[in-house]
């Protein structure tokens, strides 16, 4: 599944009204498997889909990369390659696919560290050859070599992952440079895309010869040690000449000395500068060979075999040998349209039975929309600064006065989905984690709210209660509470963060507390938390992950929030280096369960994913799939046929 619209794929990229956070992306499964049913349903002859916007004749090495990792390219070839685990869509759980149960532990070895994978015995590519561990380490080192970035630089991380071995037909071996965590390991190698060895080595071999050669790499690498050993002299010469500037003196010797260390920084940087450009150069070069490589007849292993154009509609026919389950349908087809409106018109017409779109569908009459949460979330961001602020049963009765239920269903009209934590994945979220007021009704959280805040000190010239607000409220040392400004972007660029900031202010002013909202373009939202930290309270949005490792890049590493918590710290530096999935959860567990009783931040929504569908079911738990059937393109092998 492309990383460009995944469920998946490290913090990664934030969307425009996000602020710029570097996240771990997200390893999708490029494959689903569907177990064998006796009782599942008979076939039905077809699933339909619709697409906004057509797909381009892209081979597998340009659809992992940027150029040709588009939704439409990617739904109409997903389910065609093997990955050796996958997440269930249904609970986001890690199952092996092409693997034969779970991985070895990561271990130590010599310099380096290395982890086994045993293959299914059983898999056959289309061609009727197996499916062995050359495959696997063909493709892990064919991707190294060319030095991928984008969905295959994700899945086959350079700096992490070394090389694959061969142990034996159905034992693969890879060898790490450095310990890789959950995020490299079981969110990136362990599902990335597989291809056939025999079909692509001899063309993917003459495609080395574009490669940087050894001379070159030899070149750099001394140029790099040059510069280690002249940097330090000039840092200490410039020290010695800016003192004695200071105090007034001269030394000539010391400044011929700089002046001519200073000219060979820069000459060696100038150099190394442009060899690392000719070696650019060269690297897209060789990539580019791989995108004009003929991939017709390549053999496959999926649910599905690959995809053929016949009079506009692509269409994909499930593969008879059942290597990952049998679907529902004997084929999968697409249809393309320039714009929603068309496809809804065609959905509307029983043409299609699914409108596929990375955008919500808009409401049409006859047609019901099905909704789930996304990865793109959006949160209240306390300045630290700010010691008025930073109470906890401030915070806390704040986040108690917030029904995200109202404010999703009524207030955002079902464009948002409730979000009361910090982790999306239920793999990673511990269910038992839950916000003190959850399943409260209104005046049940005032009462709460007010309890609290008395707790503390607060008090009121007119209490809060069921049936009237707060006025005047006080802090404990009987001032008078500051003026709360809510920093929010302009109805106009986020309507929806606009709609819950006055929501947000008339249930804190409920609690006599002075709130209002200031409106500010994004840009000016993201410089006042990121730069200038001239505001209170701002309402903020990111692209989160399937694997929770930004929590760690907002508390634990960078800190953008100048939140402080010695419980932080050790945990998540252990967790850069944890690649068992139980021990990475409680990590996990223990850093959010800090977060929900300090509220550094308040959850409070994310955005739907709108999935458009009918004449098809899909098993297992029908609401708030996360991301949506539309995050995995339909799922076509998941999807059931109804009457």
């Amino acid at each position: 599944m492309g990383r460009s619209f995944r469920l998946g794929l490290f913090l990664t990229l934030l969307i425009a009204s996000c602020v710029p956070l570097k996240i771990d992306q997200v390893a999708v499964p490029t494959s689903i498997s569907l177990p064998i049913d006796p009782l599942a349903p008979a076939h039905a002859p077809e699933i339909r889909f619709a697409l906004i916007g057509a797909p381009g004749q892209v081979n597998i090495w340009q659809l992992f990369d940027r150029s040709g990792s588009t939704y439409a390219n990617h739904a109409v070839r997903s389910e065609t390659f093997p990955s050796l685990y996958q997440l269930e869509p249904q609970d986001s759980s890690f199952q092996p696919l092409a693997a034969e149960g779970m991985p070895s532990e990561v271990m130590q070895d010599g310099g380096e560290y290395s982890a086994v994978v045993k293959l299914r015995p059983d898999l056959k590519w289309t061609d009727g050859s197996p499916f062995t561990a050359g495959d696997v380490v063909f493709t892990a080192d064919t991707v190294l070599a060319f030095e991928f970035d984008h969905d295959w630089g994700a899945y086959y991380p350079r700096e992490i992952l070394d090389h694959a071995e061969t142990i034996d037909p159905v034992t693969v071996k890879f060898v790490f440079k450095q310990k890789p965590n959950v995020g490299d390991w079981q969110y990136g190698v362990l599902q990335a895309p597989i291809v056939q060895k025999a079909f692509w080595e001899s063309t993917v071999q003459a495609a080395f010869a574009y490669l940087p050669d050894d001379a070159l790499r030899a070149e750099i690498a001394k140029i790099r040690s040059s510069l280690e050993v002249v940097q330090p002299v000039l840092a200490d010469l410039t020290a010695q000449v800016t003192s004695l500037r200071v105090n007034g003196k001269q030394n000539r010797k010391i400044e011929g000395d700089y002046t001519r260390m200073q000219g060979e920084v820069v000459y060696l940087q100038a150099t190394l500068d442009n060899l690392l450009e000719d070696y650019a150069a060269q690297v897209k070069l060789a990539q580019g060979s791989l995108y004009t490589l003929d991939d017709e007849k390549e053999p496959t292993l999926g649910v599905w075999l690959p995809v053929v154009k016949e009079d506009g509609v692509w269409q994909k026919k499930a593969n008879p040998d059942l290597p990952f389950g049998a679907p529902n349908f004997d084929r999968a087809s697409y249809h393309f349209f320039e714009n929603e409106k068309s496809a809804v018109t065609a959905f509307q017409n029983d043409e299609v039975d699914f409108i596929l779109s990375p955008v919500d569908a808009p409401p049409a009459d006859g047609i019901t929309l099905k909704y789930n949460s996304s990865y793109n979330a959006r949160f209240l961001v306390f300045n630290p600064l700010n010691i008025y602020l930073a109470d906890p049963a401030f915070r806390s009765a704040l986040a108690c006065m917030i029904d995200r239920d109202v404010l999703a269903a009524d207030i955002l009209q079902h464009k948002a989905a409730p979000l009361d934590s910090f982790v999306l994945s239920v793999q990673w979220h511990d269910a038992n984690l839950k916000g003190a007021c959850a399943g409260m009704d209104q005046p049940a959280r005032v009462v709460y709210a007010v309890q609290l805040l008395k707790d503390a000190g607060y008090s009121w010239e007119r209490e809060p209660g069921a049936e009237n607000a707060g006025q005047k409220i006080s802090m404990s040392n009987g001032g008078a509470f500051p003026k709360v400004t809510l920093l929010a972007p302009k109805k106009e660029e986020d309507a929806l963060r606009f709609s819950a900031a006055k929501y947000i202010a008339e249930q804190a002013q409920y609690l006599g507390i002075p709130f209002t909202v200031q409106e500010a373009g994004l840009n000016d939202v993201i410089y006042a938390v990121y730069s200038s930290q001239k505001y209170d309270i701002a309402l903020l949005g990111w692209q989160l992950s399937e694997y929770p490792a930004y929590l760690c890049e907002w508390f634990g590493g960078e800190n953008l929030h100048l939140y402080n918590s010695n419980r932080l710290g050790v945990v998540c530096e252990a967790l850069r280096a944890e690649s068992n999935l139980e021990v990475a959860r409680q990590a996990v567990i223990q850093i959010e369960s800090a977060l929900m009783s300090e509220l550094p931040l308040i959850p409070l929504f994310t955005m739907t994913q709108v999935d458009v569908y009918r004449n098809v079911t899909y098993p297992g738990p029908a609401a708030n799939i996360l991301n949506g059937w539309t995050g995995f393109y339909g799922a076509p092998s998941h999807a059931i046929s109804m009457p």
